[in-house]
């Protein structure tokens, strides 16, 4: 279970969340973030993860998507920490792949050798 208390104010949005974010309940939570969306336009948003004791796969990628639309994913406790430390690793590959794709998009190509018949 997965509970999701969302604060708004002026500057901020704040989410808090507590307990297993896995399967159906990560579904849910992408959910709620894509339905905040607007909500969120010009204001920082902040989540705070501190009671959350267990992350799947799947709520891996929806504090991926989080984290990529400016979402401060905050927590202090090892275990989480160590999650959110694996998911900048994994925001840091994206993004260079990224950016190798964009300063040379043809690099794959002219990598494989061409077919001559």
């Amino acid at each position: 279970m997965l509970r999701t208390m969302i604060t708004d104010t002026p500057f901020e949005q704040k989410w808090v969340l507590q307990g297993r974010l896995c399967g159906v309940w990560a579904l849910d939570l992408k959910e709620k973030w894509l339905s905040t969306r607007g909500a969120r336009e010009g204001r920082k948003c902040a989540v705070d993860l501190e009671d959350v004791i267990f992350v799947d796969g799947k709520g891996e990628c929806v504090l991926l998507q989080m984290a990529a639309e400016g979402a401060v994913l905050r927590a202090s406790r090892a275990y989480m920490k160590h999650i959110l430390e694996s998911l900048k690793e994994q925001q840091r590959q994206i993004s260079k792949e990224a950016q190798e794709c964009n300063s040379n998009p043809k690099a794959e190509y002219q990598s494989q050798p061409s077919k001559t018949h």
